[in-house]
């Protein structure tokens, strides 16, 4: 309050102390924005990452005939071999997922090119779920592969509890059976329903 002798020291103290609160939640708002955009660039670089995924791994295994499927992975990360007959000649592309510093990387090994994706801000599961089916009266085959990611781990929306399967990687393929190997380390040998592939702890 004013008075004939300005402002107590008491008033002042009170009205530094009444900008001090505003100012702090002001500065919150602005870092919670801020985050909020950060995320929603990160989850739409990885959609299109995803898709890239999809497409370029499915893309080969509508190319080429594929004749063999492994599960070279190791006790970090996920890591898939795929075989085929490419005119006669073998070849092998492999996708495998890793860590490093701190951001989730899917790499791919194609015939044709190679890519490497950053899934920044989202989590990759290195353990997947594999299904796969051979028809023996049509002999055709279809197999099915799930990558879980989590594009936001530390909240209820999408997380290791709680999967949201829009930000999974799914790849799937039907074809004939023939071409297949039927030795035992090929995943594709054999009739699978969410058979664990990759690292997984059990």
């Amino acid at each position: 309050m004013l008075n004939n002798k300005g402002m107590s020291l008491m008033e002042i103290l009170v009205s530094i102390i009444l900008i001090s609160v505003v100012l702090v939640f002001l500065f919150e708002l602005l870092i919670d924005l801020k985050n909020e955009s950060k995320n929603n660039d990160y989850a739409s670089n990885n959609q299109i990452n995803r898709m890239e995924i999809i497409y370029n791994i499915e893309n080969e295994l509508n190319k080429y005939r594929l004749v063999g499927l492994k599960d070279e992975s190791t006790s970090d990360n996920l890591v898939l071999d795929f075989y085929y007959d490419v005119d006669g000649t073998e070849k092998k592309t492999t996708l495998e997922t890793l860590k490093e510093d701190n951001t989730y990387l899917i790499r791919y090994k194609g015939i044709d090119d190679k890519f490497t994706y950053k899934m920044q801000g989202a989590e990759v599961n290195p353990c997947a779920y594999f299904t796969s089916y051979i028809d023996e009266d049509t002999s055709n085959y279809y197999f099915k592969l799930n990558i879980f990611v989590y594009s936001d781990p530390y909240h209820e929306r999408n997380n290791l509890g709680f999967n949201n399967a829009l930000d999974d990687i799914e790849i799937s393929y039907m074809g004939n059976s023939d071409n297949l190997r039927k030795d035992e380390e090929y995943l594709t040998a054999h009739n699978y329903t969410n058979e664990k592939v990759g690292a997984c702890s059990n």
